[in-house]
């Protein structure tokens, strides 16, 4: 059988695309999905990736016609009425053999993550944070965690083919299995890498979950072992939008823990962001606000979103609704307005 995968969306969606493509080969006989097989696995953070993926469909189905096209990931799951819609030939919309919640709770064999030097490890899947403008706790569900052993073995097993490994989730700091919390997670897979030259890097946080006891704890593990680099999503630099979002931190709790990270690390830590431009009713005030704060934080490096409504999710059907041409100028502003000289990404 001949097999693809083409992965849209987060570091823990390529994890799982990783876990996907090793069960294929080892039950492609049992598949059942014919001879040639094209898998999407998909996100839906914004109206952009869903259209994108509905392309890809188009293509596949245009340009491979004998072509089995699989469709399985957030998308069908979060809006499994619009997948079916798309074309796909099979669209899975419950638990793929390899879904996030069996593979935490059953990790498959180990896969290879092959032709990559850095190597992800998913310690955790699911949010129940309800932000306003995500439609991922319907696509995800509720938080799991994988138990420690577990991840310290699969670390050990990476670190024999890769240079640096990732950890990664979909809220990692809702990291909970039995007493240990995330710190507990980190401490526990650098230990079992302890005789390994496989430094680790820690996926996005959020902010309000991260303790400076956490803070503490971590500038304790020794630099070759964990990056200092420290990924805290921020979304916003007012604080009457991070209401409106339904985020659960201020401005000035967020100053805060970023005074903490350089405290407990020295100021050449490197700290980056995640930004929507364009929220509903956010005013040239409020985007006003937004800038100033980013020029006050100095981050390494700015993901800039401009929102994108979905439905199902608070933010779709809020007043005042910004409109696309506003949005485009604010992304612009706001990605020349960082100016690091680091890339800044428009991943919406």
């Amino acid at each position: 059988m001949k097999f693809n995968i083409t992965t849209f969306g987060c570091k823990a969606n390529q994890y799982d695309s990783y876990a996907i493509t090793e069960y294929m080969r080892e039950n492609a006989d049992n598949a059942g999905f014919g001879e040639s097989v094209h898998v999407i696995n998909s996100c839906t953070v914004t109206e952009t990736a869903d259209r994108k993926i509905a392309a890809l469909i188009a293509k596949l189905k245009r340009e491979k016609p004998c072509c089995t096209v699989v469709l399985c990931g957030c998308l069908p799951k979060a809006y499994p009425e619009k997948a079916a819609a798309m074309g796909a030939d099979v669209v899975i919309a419950g638990k793929f053999p390899i879904s996030p919640a069996t593979a935490l709770v059953n990790p498959l064999p180990y896969s290879p993550q092959r032709d990559r030097k850095r190597a992800f490890l998913k310690i955790q899947d699911g949010c129940n944070r309800d932000c306003a403008y995500c439609i991922i706790p319907k696509a995800r569900g509720n938080p799991v965690s994988r138990p420690i052993a577990d991840i310290a073995a699969e670390a050990q097993s990476l670190a024999a083919n890769h240079s640096e490994i990732m950890i990664t989730g979909i809220n990692l700091a809702l990291y909970a299995y039995e007493e240990h919390g995330l710190v507990g997670a980190v401490e526990a897979i650098c230990k079992a890498l302890e005789s390994k030259t496989v430094p680790v890097r820690i996926g996005s946080l959020e902010p309000d979950l991260l303790s400076d006891t956490d803070i503490t704890r971590l500038a304790q593990i020794p630099k070759t072992q964990l990056r200092r680099h420290f990924h805290l999503s921020l979304q916003s630099g007012c604080d009457a939008v991070l209401h409106r979002m339904n985020r659960r931190y201020d401005t000035a709790q967020y100053r805060s823990k970023i005074a903490s990270l350089r405290g407990a690390f020295g100021a050449n830590v490197a700290i980056t962001t995640d930004i929507i431009v364009g929220f509903p009713g956010e005013t040239q005030a409020e985007f006003a606000q937004t800038l100033a704060f980013v020029q006050e934080m100095g981050f390494a490096k700015i993901h800039v979103f401009r929102f994108s409504a979905r439905e199902g999710t608070a933010a779709a059907s809020m007043a005042k609704q910004i409109a696309p041409s506003e949005k485009k100028a604010r992304f612009t502003a706001l990605s020349e307005f960082a100016g690091t000289g680091k890339r800044v990404e428009d991943l919406g």
